[in-house]
């Protein structure tokens, strides 16, 4: 090999290090604008959690005939689940609400269209199940990331007669459990609220009895257990058990199914139960 094409050889040896040198000094700078946008991204969450955690209700009202038991669980990489229970002007009625969200920016979208409409759920006809998920989804329409969905189940529980009205959209689920009667599944096949889905908006009613238990689980839940493993739960557990042991032991078979302490995505379990001195009265 001559002179001149070792100097050539090492001319570009010299122009490949210095482009290689130049790539990584970019990379390196790269790196650190992402750095900071994951930093920013982490505050962001940080700010939605404190947000939601602000607004979540820390204590259940006490309402006569019925005992509560819920728990929430924080997911380490995705949130947004809400529950809440209310009573209306008409005191012999009170609403429930389950919501899943995508993410927490989407929660706290989701729950700012519910202190929107609240004043029309209280009232004391207020609007049905269905037209209060309607109004809010009709709102994330226009307002909602592309990506970006809620799951939720509104019902409405009148202690006159016991009967429960419900709409449902998304992925939660639900289950009645009454003594010497098969487990009842409340699901939807209607799609979750969002700005690229097209929902439907139905109510169902169902009659609970003295004894009788609704449960409700979200999305977190759902992504670890199936519905058949509920309902063997909730089956193995029975009416005898206490609501606080049934809430507890779904989120113990989530723990045993993933094998994690703590689940990727927020979990709520809500339970519902109508005391035994309940008497419905006369329509």
């Amino acid at each position: 090999m001559s002179a001149d094409e070792i100097a050539r050889l090492k001319a570009i040896i010299q122009m490949k290090d210095q482009e290689l040198l130049l790539y990584k000094q970019e990379l390196l700078k790269f790196s650190h604008q992402l750095d900071n946008v994951m930093i920013q991204i982490s505050n962001d969450v940080d700010l939605l959690k404190k947000i939601q955690k602000v607004l979540t209700p820390t204590e259940i009202p006490s309402i006569p005939g019925f005992e509560f038991s819920r728990k929430f669980v924080y997911g380490s990489r995705y949130g947004g689940d809400y529950f809440d229970i209310f009573e209306h002007e008409d005191k012999m009625k009170f609403g429930v609400l389950l919501s899943s969200s995508s993410g927490y920016a989407m929660s706290a979208l989701f729950l700012s269209l519910i202190l929107k409409v609240s004043h029309l759920m209280e009232a004391k006809k207020g609007l049905s199940p269905e037209k209060v998920l309607e109004h809010i989804g009709a709102e994330l329409k226009t307002t909602a990331n592309t990506k970006d969905e809620t799951q939720a189940f509104y019902g409405v529980i009148d202690r006159r007669d016991l009967t429960l009205n419900f709409c449902a959209v998304g992925r939660i689920k639900g289950f009645i459990q009454a003594p010497d009667k098969t487990l009842q599944l409340i699901s939807s096949s209607s799609q979750a609220l969002g700005s690229s889905t097209s929902p439907v908006f139905k109510s169902a009613s169902v009659e609970l009895e003295p004894k009788s238990r609704v449960v409700l689980v979200s999305d977190g839940i759902l992504e670890v257990l199936s519905t058949d493993q509920i309902s063997q739960c909730l089956q193995k557990l029975g009416g005898s058990s206490q609501v606080h042991d049934v809430r507890n032991e779904i989120l113990l078979q989530c723990q045993l199914a993933s094998g994690a302490d703590t689940p990727l995505r927020d979990q709520t379990v809500v339970v519902i139960e109508v005391k035994d001195r309940v008497i419905k009265l006369a329509k």
